[in-house]
C-alpha cells in the first residue's frame, strides 16, 4: 500500500467483521496512509518498495499463521455472505479460492477472477506485475467462489488519470522484469518472456503508449505462435487497432481469434465494432444478433451496456441509411 488515505476507511469497512485480523505492508506513503491504518485497527508494517507486486505481497504474509488470508488492494472492497464464505473455506481442500471481480473503468466496465483466498503456508506470490499465489514445490489447486458467496469491487480505474499512471508503473515494471529475463539469455524460461511481453503490452496500452503496444504484442506474436499469450496478445492487439481507426486490420485479426478457438460471440463483436466504422451496418448488425454476451480471451466479462450502446449505434446507422442515400 502506497498513499491510500482516501481509500482505506471504505475498503476496512468492507471488512469489518469479517476477516479476524488486518495486515497492511506500507511502501512509502506521505499521506498518513500508515497511521490511519494503525489507528483504524490494523498492524501495520513498514516496507521498501522494490518494484516487485510478489515481492511485497510475500513480504506482507512473512510470518503469518492463518489457515487462509485474504489478499485485498486499498482501492477494493469486499462483498461476502460471512456465513458462506465461512462454510465454503472450511469445507475445501483447495489451496487457492478464486473471485470474481467487477471492475469500474473509464472506459468499459469489466469482471475478471483472480486468486484472493488462500493458504499461506502452502503458497507463495510469484510474478513481478500481475502477481499470482503458486504453489510451494507443487502446482496449487484452486477453485471458484460463487458470486453469491463473495466478490470484490475494485475502483482504481475509474479515473483515467489514476489508470494512466498506474499503467505506466506497470509498464516500467514489465521492461525492468523483460530486461533481467533478457539478460539470462537462453537460460531464460520461455514462458515467462511471454508473460512478461503480455503484462508489457497490456500496461502500454492503459499508459496510452499504443505504437508502443503493438510492436509489443506483434513481438510476442512473431515469438509465441500457438500459446495462450498469443492469444491475449492477439486480442489485445486487434482492440488497439480498433481504437486507431484501422478497421481492415481488425477484421484479420477477429478472424485469427476465431481460427485460433477464440469465443466465436468474442470475434463477432470485435467485427461488429470494424463493420460499423467502415459502414457496413448491416453485416455488423447480423453479427451483433448472434451475440448475448461480450467474454474476452483472458475471460474478463464486459459490462452488458456496452453491447446495449454497440446495438443501438448500428441500429442507427441501419435506419439512417436511406436518409444519407436521399
Amino acid at each position: 500500500m502506497r498513499d491510500e488515505a482516501e481509500n482505506l476507511p471504505a475498503c476496512f469497512a468492507s471488512l469489518n467483521g469479517i476477516v479476524d485480523e488486518i495486515h497492511v505492508l506500507d511502501t512509502g506513503s506521505v499521506d498518513g496512509s500508515a497511521e490511519l491504518a494503525a489507528d483504524l485497527g490494523a498492524t501495520v508494517e513498514r516496507w521498501t518498495w522494490t518494484g516487485d507486486f510478489a515481492a511485497a505481497r510475500n513480504a506482507a504474509q512473512a510470518g503469518w499463521t492463518a489457515e487462509w488470508v485474504l489478499a485485498i488492494d486499498a482501492d477494493e472492497r469486499l462483498v461476502v455472505d460471512q456465513n458462506a464464505l465461512r462454510a465454503l473455506l472450511s469445507r475445501t481442500d483447495a489451496d487457492v479460492l478464486q473471485v470474481e471481480i467487477d471492475n469500474a473503468h473509464d472506459e468499459v466496465a469489466y469482471t475478471h477472477q483472480a486468486n484472493r483466498f488462500y493458504r499461506p503456508e502452502i503458497t507463495v506470490w510469484s510474478g513481478r506485475v500481475h502477481e499470482q499465489p503458486v504453489g510451494r514445490g507443487r502446482p496449487a489447486t484452486v477453485v471458484s467462489a460463487p458470486r453469491t458467496v463473495v466478490t470484490l469491487n475494485h475502483l482504481g480505474y475509474s479515473d483515467a488519470t489514476v489508470r494512466v499512471a498506474k499503467s505506466m508503473r506497470n509498464a516500467d515494471m514489465a521492461q525492468a522484469a523483460l530486461d533481467v529475463l533478457a539478460a539470462q539469455g537462453e537460460a531464460a524460461d520461455p514462458r515467462a518472456i511471454a508473460r512478461t511481453l503480455l503484462d508489457l503490452g497490456r500496461s502500454l496500452v492503459g499508459a496510452g503508449r499504443h505504437q508502443a503496444a503493438v510492436d509489443t504484442f506483434e513481438t510476442l506474436r512473431g515469438l509465441f505462435p500457438a500459446t495462450p499469450e498469443w492469444l491475449e496478445a492477439t486480442d489485445f492487439l486487434a482492440r488497439t487497432v480498433l481504437a486507431a481507426g484501422f478497421d481492415a486490420a481488425c477484421l484479420i485479426l477477429s478472424e485469427q481469434l476465431r481460427e485460433a478457438g477464440a469465443r466465436a460471440s468474442y470475434c463477432d463483436w470485435l467485427a461488429a465494432q470494424a463493420l460499423a466504422q467502415l459502414g457496413e451496418a448491416d453485416r455488423a448488425w447480423r453479427l451483433l444478433e448472434g451475440v448475448s454476451e461480450v467474454i474476452d480471451t483472458a475471460g474478463r466479462r464486459y459490462d452488458p451496456a456496452a453491447l446495449r450502446e454497440l446495438m443501438k449505434l448500428v441500429g442507427q446507422l441501419r435506419a439512417a441509411r436511406p436518409a444519407l442515400r436521399g
